[in-house]
């Protein structure tokens, strides 16, 4: 009999890098929900209007510096931040599938997640006839970051909690 010899060959592999931020997150919070009705558009049927402004401000600062960190750690390569933008989400709010287009990389980093707040879903389009079959979950954690390929196309799912769901959202292009 011949002995098989079968191994698998990775043709696709897409990374989220998970970070930890050490920077003081309930000043950041503070920010976004003091700025809560400074919506990034007016107009109730575009994507920016879900998006809150996020001032520049010292903590918003360290936690893109720390990510740069990170993300040259992680990959060798360097990144510079081209935009930041803050979300709350009430109370049966949740985010539609979109991605961020010409950004390199892009990041959303949790400052409020209580219980039952949703998960941030990933939909790798893998298949251009039914992309509905690649989804991967994670479910966010306070105070950590997840850095993705902007061209992923992702969701919030809804906020079934009583709390906001509180977040930032970053683009990155590469130098």
């Amino acid at each position: 009999m011949i002995e098989r010899n079968v191994e698998f060959e990775t043709i696709v592999q897409i990374d989220v890098i998970k970070g930890k931020i050490f920077t003081d997150i309930e000043s950041l919070l503070e920010i976004i929900l003091d700025n809560s009705n400074k919506k990034l558009s007016n107009e109730l049927l575009s994507s920016r209007n879900e998006d809150t402004l996020c001032p520049e401000n010292e903590f918003v600062n360290e936690v893109i510096s720390e990510m740069k960190t990170d993300f040259k750690s992680a990959t060798g390569k360097d990144i510079e931040c081209i935009g930041y933008w803050g979300h709350i989400h009430e109370h049966n709010m949740s985010t539609n599938t979109h991605n961020h287009g010409e950004a390199y990389v892009s990041a959303v980093l949790y400052l409020s997640v209580p219980k039952g707040s949703g998960s941030l879903v990933f939909i790798p389009r893998l298949n251009q006839y039914d992309s509905s079959m690649y989804k991967s979950s994670i479910l966010p954690e306070k105070g950590f970051y997840y850095m993705f390929p902007g061209y992923i196309d992702h969701y919030v799912t809804r906020n079934k909690s009583q709390e906001k769901r509180v977040s930032i959202s970053f683009n990155f292009k590469k130098l």
